[in-house]
C-alpha cells in the first residue's frame, strides 16, 4: 500500500486569529506549523510528498468562510482556501502514480 503526505505550514500573518496561541506555541519548537501539527510531523514516513500548503490547519480542512461566514469574519480569518482543486490534484497526481507504477 502506497502512502501520501501533504503538510502545511505558514508564518504568523498566515494563520486565523483564533489558532494564533495555538501556532506560538509550536513556533517555540519549529515556525513551520499549521497551528495544529509542526509540518514533519505531517509526514507518513516512507510515503510520497505532495507538497506543502502555505495555510493553517483549519483552512486546509474546513470551510468556515462558506459555512459559517460570521464565525470566519471574526475568529477564523484566514479560511479563504482552494480545497476543491487541491483535491483533484491530490486524486490526478495519485492516479497517474497507480498507472505508471502497474506499467513498470
Amino acid at each position: 500500500m502506497r502512502y501520501y503526505s501533504l503538510a502545511a505550514f505558514a508564518d504568523r500573518e498566515g494563520i486565523s486569529l483564533i489558532l494564533h496561541s495555538s501556532y506560538d506555541k509550536l513556533a517555540l519548537i519549529d515556525p513551520r506549523n499549521d497551528s495544529q501539527v509542526v509540518f514533519h510531523d505531517a509526514l507518513v514516513p516512507g510515503g510520497a510528498l505532495l507538497g506543502y500548503l502555505n495555510a493553517d490547519h483549519w483552512a486546509v480542512a474546513l470551510p468556515f468562510t462558506r459555512e459559517h461566514p460570521t464565525i470566519a469574519e471574526t475568529f477564523v480569518t484566514r479560511n479563504a482556501f482552494p480545497r476543491e482543486v487541491l483535491l483533484e490534484a491530490i486524486a490526478r497526481f495519485v492516479e497517474e502514480s497507480l498507472l505508471s507504477q502497474h506499467t513498470r
